[in-house]
């Protein structure tokens, strides 16, 4: 395992929970960090796994029972703490939710209903079962031909994105389908990484500070440019983070193990902690935020206290951080048995 991608990775999940808070912060971020883990998904996967030699059915169990066991369990505790609040629907959207196919209806109360990131577990599925074929169509082509693949997807998303309406946007965003251009990118990106470290490896690993200082300051300059520039609102959600993924991958992966100041302070136990408690994190924000907006700021506004609204992601983080080891001990306990 690249212990600083998963510590990336728990960073990243934290600044998607207080996005999630009522303080909606952190917008530009929350849109690299999903960039950078449907791309790191395809990465790793063409590192580990060039071709699938195992069936279908094979390759997709341990990652559906995952995926649905995490879901299933935070859906269950989100009805529960709607149900007293009137805000729970036995409906068929709560049907799709579970089954994890909502975000293919382009309704807005469909594909962003019960615990919102969950269109994010519809796209991983979509691309662990698209995986095993694209492997192998993939694995056919040239290394340029694959980046002339994944550039044409990149094009095709951009096309798209620029000539829909930003309600039809606001949907694709969240579609699997849409998300599949994302991985194919990171499945080139894992091909190449092994020709990118034969030529610049050596070099990286002798300025490892300098190379991940630089990048920190090309992601830094790239949010602060996308928030000051409105007519970049057709790509702010995707297509612009798709080349800062790629080089967080590449740097995180040349440089395993010889890490520089950056990469050494992400590889602490608490950074790499937060890396293995990700998914949990992720899942479980919107169930807190809705726990701590609906009782615990409900509770304390009842008794005149209404500050609790204005300083939400200060008291759900922590809250959230005390949830996911509970999750993640269920989640592993019932994979057991």
């Amino acid at each position: 395992m690249i212990k600083t991608l998963s510590s990336w990775r728990g960073l990243l999940v934290v600044l998607i929970v207080i996005y999630h808070t009522p303080v909606a912060a952190l917008t530009e971020t929350a849109h690299l960090a999903v960039s950078l883990f449907i791309v790191m998904s395809g990465a790793m996967l063409a590192m580990r796994h060039p071709r699938v030699e195992c069936t279908w059915r094979q390759w997709m169990w341990p990652r559906t029972r995952r995926i649905y066991l995490v879901h299933w369990l935070v859906l269950a505790l989100l009805v529960l703490l709607q149900w007293p609040m009137g805000d729970f629907k036995a409906d068929w959207t709560l049907a799709a939710n579970a089954l994890l196919i909502h975000p293919y209806v382009p309704v807005r109360d469909t594909f962003l209903s019960y615990n919102k990131p969950t269109w994010f577990l519809s796209s991983l599925l979509l691309c662990y079962a698209c995986y095993p074929v694209l492997s192998t169509a993939m694995s056919r082509l040239r290394l340029r031909n694959k980046w002339m693949v994944a550039a044409a997807m990149l094009a095709l998303h951009c096309c798209v994105m620029a000539l829909v309406s930003q309600s039809t946007r606001d949907w694709l965003v969240n579609m699997p389908l849409t998300r599949l251009g994302e991985f194919i990118w990171g499945m080139a990106l894992g091909a190449s990484l092994p020709t990118i470290e034969e030529g610049c490896g050596t070099w990286m690993r002798r300025h490892a500070t300098l190379v991940e200082i630089a990048v920190m300051a090309v992601i830094a300059a790239i949010v602060i440019a996308v928030g000051r520039m409105p007519w970049l609102d057709w790509c702010e959600d995707m297509a612009v983070w798709w080349i800062p993924s790629a080089m967080i991958i590449a740097v995180c992966v040349i440089l395993n193990g010889n890490e520089g100041l950056v990469g050494r302070l992400m590889t602490t136990r608490p950074m790499t902690w937060l890396g293995s408690m990700s998914l949990e994190v992720f899942m479980l924000s919107a169930a807190v935020t809705y726990f701590y907006s609906h009782y615990l700021a409900g509770l304390a506004g009842h008794w005149g206290h209404t500050e609790f609204y204005d300083i939400s992601w200060p008291l759900t983080l922590p809250l959230t951080l005390l949830a996911a080891p509970i999750l993640h001990y269920l989640i592993k306990t019932i994979i057991k048995k």
